[in-house]
């Protein structure tokens, strides 16, 4: 029984709140009803009933906001407000941005169209100046060239999603940064090529496709000696599992596309950091090369974070007892995972790791064992990227690599050999035996 007084019961409750409520609203409407009626059939289809638009602060979900632009009565309230363009200012994606800073314990966050979207957009307002009207004449002083002995550069690790490799080691030196890639978890590596022009150390971790994990606290302890950013990828962990800003990272970036969303539905990314840098990327990079994120694909999302910490832990339980059984079978040469003792950065996993995650690399003993051992799995499907509530599987060489040349791919230790697994939330008993049926083949 609802109560508003000492002896207003459920009945008298309704009636009131639909009298107060017809006094509020039904001259609102009727007000917003007539404005158009004076107006031509044709206008009337174009804005009757969303002019203004109808809104209310009680939806137990966020609205999708499938607009581009916001129109005001007079320009002192377009000016005054937040929302001016979607391009740079949505609702529904405001709210993802919002949770997302959140969950990582950062200022600020701002989703994009895809997790390379992302990593471009985070490396380019480190690596590249924030320059507003330039000169015709003067544009030539920007040019690398022109500063020989101010070139930028980064450093990544040796082992790197093939996309963010791409982008580093092909695109960017086009754009006078120069790369430097070294292997991250030796540190002392990593110390040698820093220096005074190095503005941006890369970490992805846990690593694309081997799995290995880097140690993101003394990576950034390096790269801040010389005032350096670091930015982590932390796609494979996500923030149910790692948060990197908590061990220096100054910008992280995450492909919503794979656990975050996890639907496998969705293609989107995030960059999260302190507000004066997302503000940047906001205004000044992400509204330059608009790689904006569909406010339908940023409500899914929304609908798809909600389970995220359920399904990290889900994933983690069964990717660690498909591991273990891998291990133990006399046909697989190799098992990567940070939850075995195996793994060879299992102190770090200790220190920076939440749970294990659900990426698994295996390495059989032959190319033509591997061929037969694909081509038999039945629960397990074969396919690109992971992160899925399905299991998937990957022929390294074969697919993400396929692009790579021989030197690459030797030096990112992708082998003919290698799988990569993203195991899903099916029963676990089913996806081991399914994995012991595919070998039996071989």
């Amino acid at each position: 029984m609802y109560l508003t007084g000492k002896n207003l019961k459920h009945g008298d409750y309704m009636s009131k709140k639909s009298e107060n409520k017809g006094e509020r609203d039904v001259k609102k409407d009727e007000r917003n009803r007539k404005k158009w009626d004076k107006w031509r059939f044709e206008t009337q289809l174009m804005r009757a009933g969303e002019d203004p638009y109808p809104e209310t602060s009680h939806s137990l979900r966020v609205p999708i906001y499938a607009t581009k632009s916001y129109a005001y009565a007079k320009l002192d309230d377009l000016m005054q407000d937040r929302y001016y363009y979607s391009r740079t200012e949505n609702p529904t994606l405001f709210a993802l941005d919002h949770k997302l800073a959140t969950l990582h314990g950062g200022e600020a966050c701002i989703s994009v169209a895809s997790g390379m979207a992302a990593i471009h957009h985070a490396a380019s307002s480190v690596l590249q100046k924030h320059i507003e009207r330039v000169k015709p004449k003067k544009a030539k002083n920007l040019l690398p060239q022109s500063h020989p002995e101010d070139i930028p550069n980064i450093v990544i690790h040796n082992n790197q999603y093939t996309g963010t490799h791409r982008l580093f080691n092909s695109i960017y030196p086009q754009q006078g940064i120069e790369t430097r890639r070294v292997n991250m978890e030796n540190l002392t590596e990593v110390k040698g090529v820093v220096d005074e022009n190095t503005k941006l150390l890369f970490a992805e971790t846990p690593v694309n496709p081997n799995v290995h994990v880097l140690d993101i606290q003394a990576l950034s302890e390096i790269i801040h000696e010389v005032d350096g950013q670091c930015i982590v990828d932390n796609t494979w962990a996500s923030p149910s599992i790692t948060k990197p800003l908590e061990f220096g990272a100054d910008i992280v970036v995450e492909s919503l596309t794979k656990y975050i969303n996890g639907h496998g539905d969705v293609v989107a990314g995030a960059i999260i950091g302190n507000k004066n840098r997302i503000r940047d990327i906001r205004y000044y990079w992400n509204e330059t090369q608009g790689a904006v994120l569909s406010p339908f694909d940023a409500f899914l999302v929304l609908r798809g974070v909600k389970t995220l910490d359920l399904r990290m832990r889900k994933h983690s339980q069964n990717a660690l007892k498909v591991a273990k059984a891998l291990e133990k079978h006399n046909k697989v040469a190799k098992v990567t995972y940070p939850g075995l003792e195996s793994h060879p950065q299992h102190k770090i996993v200790r220190k920076q790791m939440k749970f294990f995650g659900g990426m698994i690399g295996i390495e059989l003993e032959s190319e033509e064992a591997s061929l037969k051992f694909i081509d038999n799995l039945d629960i397990i499907k074969v396919g690109v990227s992971l992160g899925d509530t399905t299991s998937l599987i990957e022929y390294t060489a074969y697919m993400t690599g396929i692009d790579l040349s021989l030197w690459e791919r030797k030096s990112m230790q992708i082998s003919k050999t290698h799988f990569r697994l993203s195991v899903g939330l099916e029963d676990a008993r089913d996806l081991i035996q399914d994995l012991k049926d595919a070998l039996a083949s071989i």
